[in-house]
């Protein structure tokens, strides 16, 4: 589903204006009493494709983006997440809302916090697996044993940012941002390490990251 749903918005991209392609990494920090308790890591990376796209005549930009994202996978912890991210994301410019909005930054008029600053909505759907490690233990004969264990679920997102973009060249757009997202609530099997069912419903976290976005010479595309 989350494919078919991309490959709609890249074919009606070009239809809204121009399109410019770009990657996405940020660091994680989770917070979730909840993980804490049962010691699952919270902090992790996620990296994402965009294609991005914007209105003609106002700041308002598009950045939808496939993603993957995972939390660090170490020997103290009991467990870690991966996931499947579709994010809309959705940049507002509120110093040039109405300004010109021709790319890259450094081409364009006016200062650099007045072209660049934005402020992203990034509302989202994952799919999301916890893998679990469970110790299990024979009565007769005492054998102690880890036993990994795997739960998915979809679930909802909804994310907040600011960056700043910065021009690199005329196609390149570099852009620092944090991030602060929150997950749905949801019941995960094997959560606790009895295995039992746990409904998770504190996950959130904050995320630094650079997006770099390529913006096709218009020049170029025309002598083919």
């Amino acid at each position: 589903m989350i494919q078919r749903h991309l490959a709609l918005i890249l074919i009606l991209c070009p239809i809204v204006s121009y399109g410019q392609f770009g990657v996405h990494v940020k660091y994680l920090f989770g917070q979730s009493e909840t993980l804490d308790t049962f010691n699952l890591n919270q902090d992790g990376l996620q990296a994402s494709v965009e294609y991005s796209f914007r209105l003609k005549q106002k700041r308002l930009e598009f950045h939808p983006g496939l993603g993957y994202r995972l939390t660090f996978n170490k020997d103290i912890y009991d467990g870690y997440f991966t996931s499947i991210d579709f994010d809309f994301n959705t940049a507002i410019y509120p110093f040039d809302f109405a300004g010109d909005c021709d790319c890259p930054t450094w081409s364009k008029d006016g200062t650099l916090m007045k072209k660049g600053f934005f402020i992203e909505i990034s509302p989202g759907i994952a799919y999301q697996t916890l893998h679990r490690t469970q110790i299990v233990s024979d009565v007769f004969p005492f054998v102690l044993e880890k036993v990994d264990l795997e739960s998915s679920n979809v679930i909802l997102k909804l994310g907040g940012a600011i960056g700043l973009d910065i021009g690199v060249s005329e196609q390149l757009t570099l852009t620092p941002m944090i991030s602060y997202t929150m997950l749905s609530s949801t019941e995960w099997a094997n959560l606790d390490r009895s295995g039992s069912a746990r409904t998770l419903d504190d996950y959130t976290y904050l995320g630094a990251g650079i997006r770099l976005a390529y913006k096709p010479d218009p020049k170029r595309r025309r002598r083919f």
